[in-house]
């Protein structure tokens, strides 16, 4: 389940959770990141070169366009996945979720929670809103899958989703689970500053992140 990619420049090794199969695979995981040991951040800096927030226009779960860089005002999360990931998915969207309500009113209203969907075909606008849900009503589900999240992908150095999902009234595949990035980008305000997470990390890391960039950011 995990791709080990070394890090080129840093001396690190990362991490990376290649989604919810039982293969493994090497993915093209950044060798852009400059990992600093005294900066402060549970997650790796991404300083060297600096990582921003990508374009990326995607209908929601309304059937609106949502523009990532429409406001960066604030703390976003950036996650790719889908719902009937057994394990990293909704481990991740509960971790965020329990670091989201352990911070003050005020901040919460700040830390926007992105989930780009790779499986539309099962993760109807429907589905796909009454998963989130389950962790935080306001954490927002766009529709992805389609090439534009692959040049996300590739921009974010992240390897590409890969396998097929069990159709919901058709034969199964053999291989019924998707491989995706378990990495969470943590985009700080007006992309100043950028954290990334992989598999492991745990809440009290995802809180101090957090609080750190809305610090950052005020």
């Amino acid at each position: 389940m995990n791709a080990v990619a070394s890090l080129a420049g840093a001396g690190v090794v990362l991490l990376v959770l290649a989604g919810c199969s039982t293969s493994s695979a090497d993915g093209p995981v950044a060798d852009v990141v400059s990992a600093q040991a005294a900066d402060g951040y549970a997650g790796t800096l991404l300083s060297d070169p600096p990582v921003r927030r990508p374009t990326l226009v995607l209908p929601d779960t309304d059937g609106q366009p949502y523009d990532l860089q429409a406001d960066t005002d604030g703390v976003t999360a950036l996650f790719f996945g889908y719902t009937q990931c057994p394990d990293v998915c909704p481990t991740t969207m509960a971790d965020l979720a329990s670091a989201k309500r352990e911070l003050p009113a005020a901040d919460q209203d700040r830390v926007t929670v992105v989930f780009v969907t790779e499986d539309p075909a099962s993760d109807t606008p429907v589905v796909l809103r009454e998963w989130l849900d389950r962790f935080d009503g306001d954490f927002i589900g766009l529709m992805g899958g389609d090439a534009s999240t692959e040049r996300v992908l590739d921009e974010l150095h992240l390897p590409r989703t890969e396998g097929h999902v069990d159709p919901p009234d058709g034969p199964p595949h053999e291989d019924g689970e998707l491989e995706h990035s378990g990495v969470v980008y943590l985009f700080g305000p007006d992309d100043r500053t950028t954290v990334l997470h992989s598999g492991g990390t745990t809440v009290a890391q995802y809180i101090s992140d957090l609080r750190r960039l809305l610090t950052e950011g005020s």
